[in-house]
């Protein structure tokens, strides 16, 4: 598999932060991130694979083959044996897997909006979503043509999953959108930094302070109105502050 195609932005030498985006999305997330903190630190801002112009894996891969693919790059091919690791939601889940694999290539991760755990919800809201999935399953198997099983997953699906059809990422999007990490937190002996939007609904607070209680140096920070994505752009000035507390720390 070739390697995933990543940018560089900073100064060499300084220390090296690692980028890693959300579900759906890229390397460009970060760019003002990364280029608001170029003088103190050498970013790299990586397209996950089958993700912008980064191959797909082969496999319907997870988010622990993921976490060892990066982490074997970063080492083998680019010398990185120490970073910061920024992750934005699914790039949180991977950063999760190397922090529990290979906790001494990570000096802190910062994990904004990242998920990991699941929900809390109530037994009636339970049982509807139960009876959702089965009923879309139901007419997923009944459907006349493939225009038809178009229409149902619009109507049933989440818009990540109406969009993996189309960029070819619909397994590995299953494989990985029900995964529990929760008895692998324990195993996160590197320093945490959790970032989360009051106002988002994909991946809410909630998670963020369950991630938070399961990793024993953590730190939970949370923005009042901003959502899954704008946590990026409004929030950046907060994610900026994290990852250079983070490099100061490694550093001292």
């Amino acid at each position: 598999m070739q390697p995933p195609h990543h940018i560089r932005i900073g100064t060499p030498g300084k220390p090296r932060v690692v980028f890693a985006h959300g579900w759906g999305r890229t390397h460009r997330d970060f760019i003002p991130v990364a280029e608001a903190l170029a003088p103190s630190v050498d970013a790299y801002l990586f397209d996950m694979p089958g993700f912008g112009e980064s191959e797909r894996p082969g496999d319907a891969w997870g988010t622990a083959d993921y976490g060892q693919f990066m982490s074997e790059h970063l080492l083998d091919a680019l010398g990185i044996d120490s970073c910061v690791w920024v992750g934005h939601s699914f790039g949180g889940r991977v950063g999760l897997r190397i922090g529990a694999r290979s906790p001494g290539l990570l000096q802190h991760m910062v994990i904004v909006a990242g998920a990991g755990v699941p929900r809390d919800i109530g037994w009636g809201e339970g049982m509807k979503r139960k009876r959702s999935a089965a009923k879309f399953q139901r007419l997923k198997a009944a459907a006349r043509d493939e225009d038809a099983l178009i229409a149902l997953e619009k109507q049933y699906g989440s818009p990540d999953y109406v969009a993996a059809r189309e960029t070819g990422m619909r397994d590995i999007f299953v494989a990985t959108i029900s995964e529990d990490q929760s008895d692998q937190l324990h195993k996160v002996a590197v320093p945490t930094t959790f970032i989360y939007g009051g106002a988002d609904t994909e991946t809410p607070p909630e998670i963020g302070r369950k991630l938070a209680a399961g990793i024993p140096q953590s730190e939970y920070i949370e923005c009042p109105h901003y959502d899954h994505i704008s946590i990026l752009d409004r929030g950046r000035h907060q994610i900026a502050l994290a990852i250079k507390e983070a490099v100061q720390g490694g550093e001292a």
